[in-house]
């Protein structure tokens, strides 16, 4: 039972970290989090049997025949603009 006690205390208890740290691993989660809207924009729907066009924000900002890299660039760029805004 000790083990157990020792691993949920663990889990409960953060690890101390810097700040430096901390505003870092912000701003990565906040990228992810943007990336993963932007990805989701392009997603299409069905509702009633009918085909609902994907809003497309990344197509609409960077044209047709963008990739990954580019969707992620524009992740991080409006994660930095709104951060200082």
């Amino acid at each position: 039972m000790g083990s157990i006690d020792k691993r949920l205390e663990h889990r409960l208890v953060a690890p101390h970290k810097d700040e430096e740290a901390e505003r870092r691993s912000a701003v990565i989660r906040d990228i992810l989090d943007e990336f993963a809207s932007l990805k989701a924009s392009r997603a299409v729907h069905y509702r009633g049997g009918k085909r609902i066009e994907p809003e497309d924000i990344p197509g609409k900002i960077l044209g047709p025949g963008y990739t990954t890299g580019d969707v992620w660039e524009l992740a991080r760029r409006r994660v930095l603009e709104r951060g200082r805004g």
